[in-house]
């Protein structure tokens, strides 16, 4: 059934779309009217800001303000104020908040992420390029992801630590255990580094000197499943 925009009145066909702030059909916007709409209203709407109940009473000001501006009618600002209204009556207090920030959900991980982020950190999501994913896109992107999972090698790390000995240098009998110990278990070496863990005294001849006691830190890696 067709329906007239509350904001400009135009006739909203069976094909047109329409966005029904109050969840009802009677009282719809055209998506041109609610494009024009301060973008808060879109992400709200869309569920992907939770504001606390305090940054929501700002939000609300600065909205109406810029309907006002705007020229919107009496009959849509009534709407967005009682949608707005819904919205703060269902809102955490601010104490609750994270940081104090806006929230908003990456549509593809749902992971929470600070409003002012542009990407998503887990999965590297552009907040900015406001795309509208339905779930056919999201199951996409994980099936996507999951087919390169399976395409890719997979391998395991360990790293042992071997301390210098009492003089400072290194404990190359210990290195060398370890190295034949896990070259029959499969690991290669990647890397080896020194890490300096603090200053060591001794005496040569009656003679006491300082040396720099380190510790050899040796990283190795295994492929447990080859790729495709």
């Amino acid at each position: 059934m067709a329906k007239n925009c509350i904001a400009c009145g135009k006739n909203i066909g069976l094909l047109g779309v329409r966005v029904p702030l109050l969840g009802t059909e009677d009282l719809v916007i055209c998506s041109d009217c609610f494009d024009k709409m301060p973008p808060v209203i879109n992400e709200l709407y869309q569920k992907r800001v939770y504001p606390t109940k305090s940054e929501l009473l700002t939000i609300k000001d600065e909205v109406m303000q810029q309907l006002t501006i705007d020229n919107y009618n009496q009959d849509t600002i009534s709407v967005v104020v009682k949608f707005l209204d819904e919205k703060i009556e269902k809102a955490r207090e601010s104490e609750s908040n994270e940081d104090g920030a806006l929230i908003k959900i990456c549509p593809v991980c749902n992971k929470r992420a600070n409003y002012a982020v542009s990407t998503c950190l887990e999965c590297n999501y552009n907040f900015n390029l406001d795309i509208k994913l339905n779930p056919n896109d999201v199951a996409q992107v994980y099936n996507d992801r999951v087919g390169q999972y399976i395409k890719n090698p997979f391998y395991e790390y360990d790293f042992v630590v071997v301390p210098n000995n009492s003089d400072g240098t290194s404990n190359k009998e210990q290195i060398n255990k370890v190295l034949i110990s896990h070259a029959t278990q499969g690991w290669r070496l990647v890397t080896m580094y020194s890490n300096m863990i603090g200053k060591n005294e001794i005496t040569i001849a009656g003679v006491g000197t300082n040396v720099t006691i380190c510790e050899d830190v040796m990283v190795f890696e295994r492929c447990i499943k080859g790729g495709e």
